[in-house]
């Protein structure tokens, strides 16, 4: 088992925040369960570039720490399917904002961007 090298801090909300939804998708994974993409499969589209085995493992962490629900159908082919809670229904406003904040900045973004080795390619 993966035990974390800096010890957890959750004395307060910014750091709770961090600690649970610190991770590459899960903010994603939030807005598009909002945006009516329930299936792994579905999420897996609309994050093409990630791994299908870590947005499984950041789902299971969502639904852990009470984001999201999971549901599992019963059928011949297993279906599965995620849903907001109210504590994921409550963020989206707030993932919504920081989306907006990033286009509002993004010239001055992309500017501090440039020198960057993680972006060169992007950019």
């Amino acid at each position: 088992m993966y035990k974390k090298k800096t010890p957890i801090q959750i004395n307060c909300g910014l750091h709770f925040f961090k600690e649970l939804l610190n991770g590459k998708w899960k903010l994603m994974l939030i807005y598009y369960v909002s945006q009516g993409f329930h299936r792994p499969s579905e999420l897996q589209q609309k994050i093409q570039n990630g791994d299908r085995r870590v947005l499984d493992k950041q789902l299971g962490e969502l639904v852990n720490h009470g984001f999201l629900e999971k549901q599992v159908y019963n059928t011949k082919v297993p279906k599965v399917e995620y849903k907001l809670t109210q504590l994921g229904s409550d963020l989206v406003p707030l993932i919504i904002d920081m989306e907006k904040w990033g286009e509002e900045h993004r010239e001055d973004l992309e500017k501090g961007l440039k020198n960057d080795p993680k972006f060169m390619d992007v950019l």
